[in-house]
Protein backbone atom coordinates (compact mmCIF):
# COMPACT_ATOMS: atom_id res chain seq x y z
CA UNK A 1 0.00 0.00 0.00
CA UNK A 2 1.16 3.21 -0.52
CA UNK A 3 0.24 6.76 0.89
CA UNK A 4 0.97 10.24 -0.28
CA UNK A 5 -1.53 12.89 1.09
CA UNK A 6 -1.60 14.94 4.79
CA UNK A 7 -3.85 12.42 6.78
CA UNK A 8 -4.25 9.67 9.28
CA UNK A 9 -4.58 5.91 7.98
CA UNK A 10 -4.63 3.04 9.94
CA UNK A 11 -4.23 -0.56 9.07
CA UNK A 12 -4.28 -3.79 10.80
CA UNK A 13 -2.08 -5.83 12.55
CA UNK A 14 -1.92 -8.85 15.23
CA UNK A 15 -2.32 -6.56 18.38
CA UNK A 16 -6.88 -7.03 18.80
CA UNK A 17 -7.39 -3.49 20.32
CA UNK A 18 -8.53 -3.10 23.48
CA UNK A 19 -11.66 -1.65 22.47
CA UNK A 20 -12.19 -3.77 19.63
CA UNK A 21 -16.05 -3.32 18.61
CA UNK A 22 -16.53 0.28 19.24
CA UNK A 23 -17.25 2.64 16.21
CA UNK A 24 -16.19 1.65 12.60
CA UNK A 25 -12.59 0.75 12.98
CA UNK A 26 -11.53 -3.01 12.49
CA UNK A 27 -10.87 -5.02 15.54
CA UNK A 28 -7.15 -5.47 14.82
CA UNK A 29 -6.86 -2.15 13.05
CA UNK A 30 -4.07 -1.13 16.19
CA UNK A 31 -2.12 0.50 13.90
CA UNK A 32 -1.89 4.65 12.85
CA UNK A 33 0.20 6.08 10.26
CA UNK A 34 -0.06 10.10 10.03
CA UNK A 35 1.90 12.22 7.73
CA UNK A 36 1.42 15.72 8.71
CA UNK A 37 1.91 17.43 4.87
CA UNK A 38 1.57 16.37 1.21
CA UNK A 39 5.57 15.90 0.74
CA UNK A 40 6.27 12.48 2.22
CA UNK A 41 5.40 8.74 0.69
CA UNK A 42 4.72 5.94 2.53
CA UNK A 43 4.89 2.37 1.54
CA UNK A 44 3.71 -0.19 3.57
CA UNK A 45 4.45 -4.05 3.43
CA UNK A 46 2.24 -5.97 5.72
CA UNK A 47 3.53 -9.27 4.47
CA UNK A 48 7.52 -8.30 4.99
CA UNK A 49 6.87 -5.67 8.24
CA UNK A 50 8.24 -3.03 6.93
CA UNK A 51 7.13 0.75 6.35
CA UNK A 52 9.55 3.11 4.19
CA UNK A 53 8.85 6.91 4.70
CA UNK A 54 10.45 8.92 1.84
CA UNK A 55 10.40 12.46 2.17
CA UNK A 56 12.77 14.84 0.27
CA UNK A 57 11.47 18.17 1.05
CA UNK A 58 14.30 21.02 2.75
CA UNK A 59 13.15 21.61 5.89
CA UNK A 60 14.90 24.88 7.05
CA UNK A 61 13.17 23.97 10.67
CA UNK A 62 12.55 21.37 12.60
CA UNK A 63 9.33 19.70 11.72
CA UNK A 64 7.30 16.88 12.45
CA UNK A 65 6.85 15.42 8.70
CA UNK A 66 4.75 12.05 10.34
CA UNK A 67 4.81 9.28 12.36
CA UNK A 68 3.41 5.56 13.09
CA UNK A 69 1.87 4.49 16.46
CA UNK A 70 1.41 0.12 17.01
CA UNK A 71 -0.65 -0.92 20.09
CA UNK A 72 0.58 -3.34 21.99
CA UNK A 73 -0.20 -5.74 24.68
CA UNK A 74 1.88 -6.24 28.03
CA UNK A 75 1.77 -8.43 30.86
CA UNK A 76 3.08 -6.79 33.91
CA UNK A 77 5.75 -8.96 36.65
CA UNK A 78 2.23 -9.75 37.99
CA UNK A 79 0.38 -11.51 35.71
CA UNK A 80 -1.84 -8.42 34.65
CA UNK A 81 -2.73 -7.58 30.94
CA UNK A 82 -2.30 -3.99 30.07
CA UNK A 83 -2.76 -2.54 27.04
CA UNK A 84 -0.16 0.20 25.71
CA UNK A 85 1.23 1.67 22.62
CA UNK A 86 4.48 2.29 21.05
CA UNK A 87 5.29 6.07 19.24
CA UNK A 88 7.63 7.01 16.59
CA UNK A 89 7.75 10.33 15.70
CA UNK A 90 9.66 11.33 12.44
CA UNK A 91 11.83 14.91 12.50
CA UNK A 92 13.33 16.45 9.57
CA UNK A 93 15.83 19.40 9.41
CA UNK A 94 17.56 20.41 6.53
CA UNK A 95 17.78 17.14 5.40
CA UNK A 96 18.82 15.38 8.59
CA UNK A 97 15.87 13.16 10.19
CA UNK A 98 15.46 13.00 13.79
CA UNK A 99 13.29 10.47 15.87
CA UNK A 100 11.61 10.83 19.27
CA UNK A 101 10.33 6.56 20.00
CA UNK A 102 8.76 6.30 23.44
CA UNK A 103 5.63 4.52 24.48
CA UNK A 104 2.41 5.04 26.10
CA UNK A 105 2.09 3.08 29.15
CA UNK A 106 -1.44 2.34 31.60
CA UNK A 107 0.00 0.42 34.12
CA UNK A 108 3.30 1.63 36.22
CA UNK A 109 4.09 -1.62 36.81
CA UNK A 110 7.20 -3.08 34.38
CA UNK A 111 6.40 -5.36 31.65
CA UNK A 112 7.72 -9.13 32.19
CA UNK A 113 6.37 -9.76 28.50
CA UNK A 114 4.27 -7.94 25.54
CA UNK A 115 2.61 -8.56 22.06
CA UNK A 116 4.26 -6.53 19.86
CA UNK A 117 3.76 -5.47 15.67
CA UNK A 118 7.68 -6.34 14.51
CA UNK A 119 7.94 -3.89 12.04
CA UNK A 120 11.34 -2.26 10.39
CA UNK A 121 10.38 1.39 9.65
CA UNK A 122 12.71 2.88 7.32
CA UNK A 123 13.31 6.82 6.32
CA UNK A 124 15.03 7.97 3.44
CA UNK A 125 15.64 10.59 1.07
CA UNK A 126 17.68 10.98 -2.36
CA UNK A 127 20.80 11.98 0.06
CA UNK A 128 20.01 9.89 3.67
CA UNK A 129 18.79 6.10 4.25
CA UNK A 130 18.07 5.54 8.32
CA UNK A 131 16.82 2.95 9.60
CA UNK A 132 14.17 4.68 12.48
CA UNK A 133 12.45 1.36 14.11
CA UNK A 134 13.45 -2.58 14.36
CA UNK A 135 11.58 -5.28 16.10
CA UNK A 136 14.41 -5.89 17.89
CA UNK A 137 14.53 -1.86 19.06
CA UNK A 138 10.83 -2.02 19.81
CA UNK A 139 11.03 -4.90 21.81
CA UNK A 140 14.46 -3.60 24.09
CA UNK A 141 12.36 -0.52 24.64
CA UNK A 142 9.40 -2.10 25.78
CA UNK A 143 11.35 -4.86 28.12
CA UNK A 144 14.37 -3.06 28.99
CA UNK A 145 13.72 0.73 28.84
CA UNK A 146 16.59 3.31 28.57
CA UNK A 147 18.13 5.25 31.64
CA UNK A 148 16.97 8.27 29.67
CA UNK A 149 13.32 7.21 28.95
CA UNK A 150 13.11 5.83 33.15
CA UNK A 151 14.16 9.51 34.01
CA UNK A 152 11.28 10.85 31.91
CA UNK A 153 8.88 8.60 33.66
CA UNK A 154 9.84 9.77 36.75
CA UNK A 155 9.80 13.15 35.96
CA UNK A 156 6.21 13.40 34.73
CA UNK A 157 3.83 13.20 36.84
CA UNK A 158 -0.01 12.00 37.14
CA UNK A 159 -2.16 12.78 39.93
CA UNK A 160 -5.57 11.13 40.88
CA UNK A 161 -7.66 13.80 41.61
CA UNK A 162 -10.77 11.03 42.50
CA UNK A 163 -8.44 9.97 46.00
CA UNK A 164 -10.10 10.47 49.06
CA UNK A 165 -13.32 11.69 47.21
CA UNK A 166 -16.80 9.79 47.83
CA UNK A 167 -19.49 10.17 45.34
CA UNK A 168 -22.66 8.22 44.66
CA UNK A 169 -22.61 6.45 40.64
CA UNK A 170 -26.05 7.24 40.70
CA UNK A 171 -25.82 11.29 40.72
CA UNK A 172 -25.12 13.28 37.67
CA UNK A 173 -21.60 14.97 37.43
CA UNK A 174 -20.19 11.81 38.70
CA UNK A 175 -16.22 11.55 37.90
CA UNK A 176 -15.51 7.97 36.72
CA UNK A 177 -12.26 9.63 36.24
CA UNK A 178 -10.18 12.76 37.09
CA UNK A 179 -6.57 13.28 36.81
CA UNK A 180 -4.33 15.80 36.10
CA UNK A 181 -1.06 15.27 34.34
CA UNK A 182 2.50 17.57 34.31
CA UNK A 183 6.22 17.10 35.40
CA UNK A 184 6.82 17.02 39.11
CA UNK A 185 10.76 16.71 40.92
CA UNK A 186 11.74 17.19 44.63
CA UNK A 187 8.35 18.31 45.82
CA UNK A 188 7.29 20.57 43.26
CA UNK A 189 4.68 20.10 40.52
CA UNK A 190 3.32 21.90 37.45
CA UNK A 191 0.34 21.02 35.78
CA UNK A 192 -0.30 21.06 32.53
CA UNK A 193 -3.39 19.25 31.87
CA UNK A 194 -6.55 18.29 33.79
CA UNK A 195 -9.07 15.45 32.15
CA UNK A 196 -12.37 14.44 33.32
CA UNK A 197 -14.72 11.47 31.82
CA UNK A 198 -18.04 12.44 33.86
CA UNK A 199 -21.28 11.02 33.98
CA UNK A 200 -24.25 13.11 32.52
CA UNK A 201 -27.08 10.65 33.05
CA UNK A 202 -27.90 8.81 36.65
CA UNK A 203 -29.10 5.66 34.73
CA UNK A 204 -25.27 5.01 33.98
CA UNK A 205 -24.98 3.72 37.43
CA UNK A 206 -24.88 0.03 35.80
CA UNK A 207 -22.05 1.04 33.48
CA UNK A 208 -20.43 2.96 35.80
CA UNK A 209 -19.75 -0.51 38.44
CA UNK A 210 -19.40 -2.86 35.44
CA UNK A 211 -16.21 -0.75 34.65
CA UNK A 212 -16.34 -1.49 30.32
CA UNK A 213 -15.46 1.63 28.23
CA UNK A 214 -16.92 0.40 25.11
CA UNK A 215 -20.48 -0.35 27.19
CA UNK A 216 -20.20 3.07 28.46
CA UNK A 217 -19.93 4.76 25.14
CA UNK A 218 -22.30 2.87 23.19
CA UNK A 219 -25.11 3.12 26.28
CA UNK A 220 -24.95 5.86 28.16
CA UNK A 221 -24.50 9.65 28.59
CA UNK A 222 -20.78 11.73 29.06
CA UNK A 223 -18.74 13.91 28.80
CA UNK A 224 -14.98 13.66 28.01
CA UNK A 225 -13.07 17.09 28.87
CA UNK A 226 -9.32 18.95 28.89
CA UNK A 227 -8.73 21.83 30.99
CA UNK A 228 -5.34 23.37 30.63
CA UNK A 229 -3.90 24.30 33.19
CA UNK A 230 -0.88 26.04 31.76
CA UNK A 231 -0.34 27.53 28.19
CA UNK A 232 3.30 26.11 28.01
CA UNK A 233 3.75 22.74 25.88
CA UNK A 234 0.43 22.05 25.60
CA UNK A 235 -0.74 24.37 22.22
CA UNK A 236 1.69 22.37 19.73
CA UNK A 237 0.68 19.19 21.60
CA UNK A 238 -3.20 20.36 21.02
CA UNK A 239 -3.09 21.72 17.64
CA UNK A 240 -1.83 17.95 16.56
CA UNK A 241 -4.23 16.37 18.28
CA UNK A 242 -7.00 17.95 16.51
CA UNK A 243 -5.10 16.70 13.07
CA UNK A 244 -4.60 12.94 14.52
CA UNK A 245 -8.36 12.47 15.95
CA UNK A 246 -10.16 13.93 13.16
CA UNK A 247 -11.09 17.30 14.48
CA UNK A 248 -9.76 19.92 12.15
CA UNK A 249 -12.74 20.50 10.40
CA UNK A 250 -15.00 20.98 13.63
CA UNK A 251 -15.59 25.01 13.39
CA UNK A 252 -16.20 26.21 16.81
CA UNK A 253 -12.29 24.54 17.57
CA UNK A 254 -10.55 27.24 14.56
CA UNK A 255 -9.66 29.44 17.89
CA UNK A 256 -7.90 26.37 19.39
CA UNK A 257 -6.08 25.33 16.25
CA UNK A 258 -4.59 28.76 16.18
CA UNK A 259 -3.96 29.71 19.77
CA UNK A 260 -4.69 26.88 21.77
CA UNK A 261 -6.66 26.44 25.09
CA UNK A 262 -6.24 29.83 27.42
CA UNK A 263 -5.19 28.99 30.76
CA UNK A 264 -7.99 27.31 33.10
CA UNK A 265 -10.01 26.65 29.70
CA UNK A 266 -12.06 23.89 28.91
CA UNK A 267 -12.43 21.62 25.88
CA UNK A 268 -15.66 19.01 25.92
CA UNK A 269 -16.89 16.36 24.20
CA UNK A 270 -20.23 15.04 25.12
CA UNK A 271 -21.75 11.14 24.43
CA UNK A 272 -24.66 10.24 24.52
CA UNK A 273 -25.93 6.58 22.52
CA UNK A 274 -23.43 7.15 19.34
CA UNK A 275 -23.81 10.41 18.71
CA UNK A 276 -21.85 13.31 20.02
CA UNK A 277 -21.00 16.98 20.54
CA UNK A 278 -18.39 19.59 20.78
CA UNK A 279 -18.11 21.85 23.50
CA UNK A 280 -16.45 25.03 23.62
CA UNK A 281 -17.28 28.29 26.37
CA UNK A 282 -20.72 28.69 25.49
CA UNK A 283 -20.59 26.88 21.91
CA UNK A 284 -21.92 23.55 20.69
CA UNK A 285 -21.20 21.84 17.64
CA UNK A 286 -22.32 18.22 16.37
CA UNK A 287 -19.31 15.46 15.64
CA UNK A 288 -20.43 12.77 13.21
CA UNK A 289 -18.22 9.88 13.63
CA UNK A 290 -18.35 10.83 17.60
CA UNK A 291 -17.59 7.14 18.76
CA UNK A 292 -14.50 6.42 16.30
CA UNK A 293 -13.29 9.49 17.78
CA UNK A 294 -13.69 8.55 21.27
CA UNK A 295 -12.24 5.20 20.53
CA UNK A 296 -8.80 6.92 18.90
CA UNK A 297 -8.00 9.19 21.79
CA UNK A 298 -9.20 6.31 24.58
CA UNK A 299 -6.52 3.62 22.63
CA UNK A 300 -3.86 6.29 20.88
CA UNK A 301 -3.63 9.11 23.12
CA UNK A 302 -1.33 8.71 26.35
CA UNK A 303 -4.10 11.22 28.28
CA UNK A 304 -6.87 8.82 27.19
CA UNK A 305 -5.64 5.47 27.85
CA UNK A 306 -4.76 6.72 31.66
CA UNK A 307 -8.10 7.81 31.33
CA UNK A 308 -9.51 4.60 30.07
CA UNK A 309 -7.42 2.48 32.84
CA UNK A 310 -9.22 4.74 35.25
CA UNK A 311 -12.60 4.20 34.59
CA UNK A 312 -11.90 0.45 34.05
CA UNK A 313 -11.02 0.17 37.59
CA UNK A 314 -14.23 -0.93 38.98
CA UNK A 315 -14.14 -4.40 36.85
CA UNK A 316 -10.27 -5.52 37.88
CA UNK A 317 -10.30 -8.32 40.11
Amino acid sequence: MRFCDRGVYHFAGRVRCPFAGLGTRGDHEGNRLALDDDRSRVDLDTEARRIVLYNDHVYPEKTVIGDVLFLAEGTTASGRKSPFSVHLKVFKKGRAFSFDLHRHMRASEPLAAAELEPFEVIVQDAVTRAVALTPDRTRALCLRPSLALRVVKAIMATRDLLQGAAQDPAQVGYRVADLSVGFGALGVHHGVARAQLVSLDAANAPLIRRGSVPEMLREGAWELSLTALSKRWLDEVIARDLFLFGLEGVSILRPVREHGLAEGETLSFRFERGGGWVVLGGAKEELPGATDVARSYLEFHLLGGLLAEHAERLQQP
